[in-house]
């Protein structure tokens, strides 16, 4: 009789433990980037007594202008084409963006990541510099992007270029989902941090943009600074 209530009481007491036992907290599996809520609202303003602008979400550009900006580093390279810069504005900051095109042997005295220093010294590359910020003043950035890729690349999402500052580094990759595998349609650039896409942009006349909301402001900024430039790169996707 004794085992019988012993028994009673453990079973009893396990009952009670299982049903005030904390329950596992639920994670939320994340959704990607490429889904309707990252989606940002891309405005070209292009009229025919009016010089063309750019509206991403919160930020607008400034008209372009052709060449290399006054007292910037670029200034001085010797081998530079289809140069022009623009600034981007929020309601509290503004930054200026230089776009430009040279070999890669410009940067052959500074690092850079393997799928960008194998390449051969007269191989073109697209380099862009992000000023910096009232809020940040001492960080800039710089986007480092190979101007011809391949079928191959574009098919498998390969790594094309690389948005970095001095202390934080974003992979740049390119791919065709969007358009047809074998094809330079619909180009997408996707922006990977710590190997997990934050944001990704198809230029062309119709231009479409993501950014996850895992991006925080000041990379949100950066982000988009980047993508203005593609966006508003009328080279961008002509071979040479």
């Amino acid at each position: 009789m004794a085992t019988k209530i012993v028994t009673g009481v453990v079973a009893f007491g396990m009952l009670l433990t299982a049903c005030t036992a904390p329950k596992p907290a639920v994670v939320k599996k994340d959704p990607g980037l490429y889904i309707q809520p990252h989606e940002v609202a891309v405005k070209v303003k292009d009229g025919w007594l009016t010089a063309k602008t750019i509206t991403l979400g919160d930020y607008v550009t400034s008209s372009r202008t052709n060449g290399v900006a006054a007292n910037t580093p670029p200034k001085q390279w010797r081998n530079v084409s289809d140069a022009f810069y623009f600034t981007v504005k929020t309601a509290s900051e503004q930054f200026p963006v230089q776009v430009l095109s040279t070999p890669r042997i410009t940067f052959s005295n500074r690092p850079l990541p393997a799928y960008l220093n194998s390449l051969t010294g007269d191989a073109p590359l697209w380099y862009t510099t992000l000023g910096a910020v009232s809020s940040a003043p001492l960080k800039s950035w710089e986007f480092i992007l190979k101007r011809n890729l391949s079928f191959l690349e574009l098919n498998d999402n390969k790594p094309v270029g690389v948005l970095r500052s001095a202390t934080d580094e974003v992979r740049v990759s390119a791919h065709n989902r969007y358009g047809t595998r074998n094809s330079y349609e619909k180009v997408c650039y996707e922006f990977q941090l710590k190997g997990i896409p934050v944001a990704a942009v198809i230029p062309g006349e119709t231009p479409q943009v993501w950014i996850h909301e895992k991006a925080d402001a000041a990379m949100r900024q950066t982000l988009a600074g980047a993508m203005l430039a593609l966006i508003f790169n009328d080279k961008l996707g002509e071979r040479r």
